[in-house]
This record gives structure tokens, C-alpha cells and sequence, in this order.
């Protein structure tokens, strides 16, 4: 079940601690089988006003068979999409 664009539970995948920008926290994915991803959405926290938190910046890597390591995503101009402000 999705969180996207919902409150229910604080609305977010948080890490149970509060972080800093030396650790790297990730979320892994297994889709099972190739599939070619168009688009990714982020959600920051709101929790009803209590928690108004969400990522500056994320990396989106991927990994396939034979490659053997995680392969940063870029885009049509081969720049890395880390640096993106985004919003809650």
C-alpha cells in the first residue's frame, strides 16, 4: 500500500533515527525481473504539523545482472538527480 499523498501513519517512510549527511540511509527495492521505471515520486513528513521533515537531496542507483554494483541513475544530459530541493 502507497503513503504517497496521505497522512495516515506520520505519511512517510522515516530511518528510526535522526540522521546526518555523512550516513547514507537507503531504501532497497527488489522488483524481481528488469522493468523500466519512468518516474519516481517523494513525500516529506507532515504528521498533522508535528513532523514537517523531508529529504534536501536523494540518489537513485540502480543495480542489474552482471554488473555487479550499484550503478548511479543520470539522465538524458548524464547528470546525477541528487540535487534536487524537494518539497512536502
Amino acid at each position: 500500500m502507497s503513503l504517497i499523498r496521505q497522512e495516515m501513519n506520520g505519511g512517510a517512510w522515516c530511518p528510526k533515527a535522526q540522521i546526518s549527511s555523512e550516513v547514507r540511509e537507503y531504501l532497497e527495492v527488489d522488483l524481481q525481473a528488469e522493468h523500466l521505471i519512468t518516474r519516481t515520486e517523494t513525500q516529506g513528513r507532515f504528521g498533522n504539523g508535528q513532523g514537517q521533515e523531508y529529504a534536501e537531496q536523494f540518489l537513485l542507483e540502480y543495480w542489474r545482472p552482471g554488473l555487479n554494483r550499484w550503478v548511479p541513475y543520470r539522465d538524458h544530459q548524464g547528470d546525477k538527480r541528487k540535487n534536487k530541493k524537494l518539497g512536502s
